[in-house]
């Protein structure tokens, strides 16, 4: 078997059409079969030649050598033809007179010998011959192969028999053996076709393409390699459905924080103020992130059905830039009234600014709040955050871009997490002091390159953490275009 699956691993340039392999072993038993006979058939004659085998006419020709002897002689001496021979003596009317014929055939073979030379009865031929004395004889003798040992004769009495019994005997073997052998060649290498069903059937897909020196055989592995290489992208796309959907869930976890947070932090301002306009500004925002939470939780339904992901980059549009950072910056002050964290933000964009930004609205936002919400976390109780949002032209090709640059008063950024701060999960050594759950720089830094931006960690020259978000901008004529 091992040396079979050494064979089943390589492509096999010399393979074989099953009715080909089955027409080779038809011919291989015809052979045998045609080789069998020679040998009996050659058997047989080496027997006669050697005096161990008469051949069918041996008795009738002995009879036939002895007949004028019979004729012309006194009494018929057993001596004159073969012991195999039974004879007997005949009156001129009938009556028997010697012979060593059964008594009970004597009328009946004189009866049926009539004047007949010869005749046939008891499966044998009867040889009449007329003596000079007006008696005759009668001898019986068979036209058959015989063995010329009474031992051998007496088990066998018809040596053609024995030959042609055992021609008969090989070609049953044969008829049994060929075909098991067959089927045995078959059956190894079908082995390698069921092994590779079981494997795919019970998902183990870990195996290389199998071949056969069978053509149908590699055909159908063939088919089943395919089937597995499908079924593995299939396995592989479903997992990677689950494990985006279990980080959009994660995600969307993560960001309700945002507008829970400016929930309470409004909610424990109302009971401490009696200034109605203040009231009613706070209300109104409770009741913005009340809509912001309603929104979320479609998203987490739709999720859960399955119909959008993280990155599946849904919901792509053009969105004019000042606007949107008038949004953030609100919602930015609202965070650090929550977080009792003053909120510094300058935007330095016309306010008839004609600069767009492409992406998911809601998503860059959430990408931008993730990286404020963790500026007020980090910083300290009465501590600021710092907000720029400005045009740059980082390249060569003179393009401009949106910076938005977030620093916080914290304890800034250690070496590791520079490096590994926006991988998913990734926790930190505790050093900065906060616990999260590795999301919101993952969430930040995958929203910003689904915009076609990038997310850059770094510490401010003053101490704190620093992250720069890079956003591509688009004027509106380019749009009009």
């Amino acid at each position: 078997m091992e040396k079979l699956r050494k064979l089943t691993k390589r492509k096999n340039p010399g393979q074989k059409r099953l009715h080909a392999i089955f027409s080779r072993f038809l011919l291989l038993y015809a052979l045998l079969a045609v080789g069998a006979g020679v040998i009996i058939f050659f058997s047989y004659f080496v027997l006669v030649s050697l005096g161990m085998i008469r051949i069918p006419s041996y008795e009738q020709t002995r009879i036939m050598q002895a007949a004028d002897a019979i004729r012309t002689g006194g009494q018929v001496e057993e001596k004159l033809f073969p012991d195999t021979c039974v004879y007997g003596v005949y009156g001129e009317d009938g009556t028997w007179l010697y012979g060593n014929i059964p008594a009970e055939q004597r009328k009946e073979v004189w009866r049926q010998a009539g004047t007949q030379e010869t005749t046939s009865l008891y499966g044998s031929f009867w040889q009449r011959i007329e003596k000079e004395n007006g008696s005759t004889a009668m001898i019986r003798y068979q036209v058959m192969a015989k063995f010329v040992s009474p031992a051998l004769r007496e088990i066998f009495p018809n040596a053609e028999l024995v030959f042609l019994g055992a021609f008969v005997l090989i070609i049953v073997i044969l008829t049994v053996c060929m075909p098991r052998r067959f089927g045995r060649y078959v059956d190894r290498r079908l082995k390698v076709l069921s092994e590779t069903a079981a494997r795919v059937e019970r998902e183990d897909l870990a195996f290389e393409r199998e071949h056969s020196d069978i053509k149908e055989i590699d055909e159908v592995l063939a088919s089943l390699h395919k089937m597995k290489e499908a079924l593995q992208k299939s396995l592989r796309e479903q997992w990677e459905l689950e494990q985006k959907k279990e980080q959009q869930v994660r995600a969307l976890a993560h960001d309700i924080r945002t507008p829970l947070t400016i929930i309470r932090g409004n909610a424990e301002l109302l009971a401490e103020t009696e200034d109605l306009r203040e009231i009613r500004e706070w209300d109104g925002e409770i009741l913005d992130n009340i809509k912001d939470i309603e929104g979320y939780l479609v998203i987490l339904q739709e999720t859960m059905k399955g119909e959008i992901s993280l990155e599946d980059g849904c919901g792509q549009a053009y969105f004019p830039a000042r606007p949107w950072l008038e949004e953030i910056k609100e919602k930015a002050a609202a965070l650090g009234r929550a977080g009792k964290a003053e909120i510094l933000c300058r935007l330095e964009l016309p306010e008839a600014s004609s600069c767009f930004l492409e992406g998911n609205r809601t998503n860059v936002s959430r990408a931008v709040l993730n990286v404020i919400s963790n500026g007020v976390d980090y910083t300290p109780a009465d501590g600021k955050v710092e907000i720029h949002a400005s045009i740059v032209r980082p390249g060569d090709d003179g393009r401009e871009w949106l910076r938005i640059t977030v620093t916080d008063q914290g304890p800034g950024f250690s070496g590791e997490d520079l490096k590994r701060g926006t991988e998913r999960f990734y926790q930190g050594d505790g050093s900065r002091g906060h616990r999260h759950y590795g999301m919101g720089l993952y969430i930040a830094r995958t929203f910003t390159e689904e915009a076609g931006g990038r997310l850059t960690l770094s510490n401010a020259e003053t101490g704190g953490a620093q992250v720069r978000i890079d956003l591509p901008l688009y004027q509106g004529a380019f749009l009009k275009d």
